[in-house]
């Protein structure tokens, strides 16, 4: 039975009060869907408002209780506000208990505007990931990203094997079709583990195609909250047994972190 890796981005960004109104207990959103299956956090540094901060203290906090609870892989995210430096967006990694960082592979447009990711930004990004041993978790939101590997590679700031966030429906960037999945699959280097990533997902439904060509996934609020029936996840949990029910129906395997870490190179399991 192949093998499926579920990361869990519990936190919607500021203003977007239609995913997930009020506060979260974003260590407790974590935790429960630890227990769910999930075995990868994507986690932004926010404050206990939930809006963006470079300030690490509500992040320490929410890391350290995670992994007080349980073996949960972070993910440390640098998408940050506009208004802030690349050292700010990159706060995250300076977190004990962080395994992996995100790497924006380029620019595109997003809700209105643009989400800068400057070929020197990226390098930035990818000079602080590999300072602190992080494996990079590559986010492509375009086909010309892929030729950002190359020259990353050839500067000796990634390796492979690579783990890449296929990321479709962003509002003003590219949305899903099969057709455009399958065109990145043909530009993933060989090797590589991809994880579909679909905001306003509909559900396990949208991730179909994933499961099915043996891709990973991301659930969570900061994607969308809905399940696959249409009803609202009163939860983030709710969202990750959503795909590991449809999991179990397509022939897959939902693994652990250590397992999960095992295959993106970043843990070893003890046999």
């Amino acid at each position: 039975m192949e093998e499926l890796i579920i990361c869990v981005a519990p936190c919607p960004g500021e203003k977007q009060e239609e995913k997930f109104p009020g506060k979260m207990n974003v260590a407790e959103e974590v935790i429960s869907s630890y227990n769910a299956g999930a075995s990868i956090a994507h986690l932004h540094v926010r404050d206990e408002n939930g809006l963006q901060t470079t300030d690490t203290q509500w992040y320490s906090r929410d890391v350290e209780k995670i992994l007080s609870a349980c073996p949960m892989i972070i993910e440390a995210s640098t998408g940050g506000a506009p208004e802030h430096t690349l050292d700010q967006r990159c706060v995250s990694f300076t977190v004990p208990g962080v395994e992996m960082g995100s790497l924006n592979l380029g620019s595109v447009n997003m809700f209105d505007g643009v989400y800068c990711n400057s070929m020197s930004d990226t390098r930035f990004y990818a000079e602080q990931l590999k300072k602190r041993g992080l494996k990079p978790f590559l986010d492509c939101f375009d086909l010309s990203h892929f030729g950002c590997i190359a020259r990353l590679e050839s500067e000796k700031l990634i390796s492979p094997p690579y783990t890449f966030g296929l990321v479709f429906d962003v509002p003003d960037s590219l949305f899903y079709t099969d057709k455009y999945l399958n065109i990145f699959l043909d530009e993933l280097p060989t090797d590589s583990i991809w994880f579909m990533v679909r905001h306003h997902a509909q559900g396990a439904k949208s991730f179909a195609k994933a499961l099915e060509q043996g891709g990973h996934v991301r659930v969570g609020y900061e994607d969308g909250p809905f399940l696959s029936d249409g009803s609202r996840a009163r939860c983030n949990a709710e969202l990750v047994e959503d795909i590991v029910k449809t999991a179990q129906k397509a022939g897959r395997k939902v693994v652990g972190p250590d397992r999960a870490g095992e295959i993106m190179g970043i843990r070893k399991v003890e046999l």
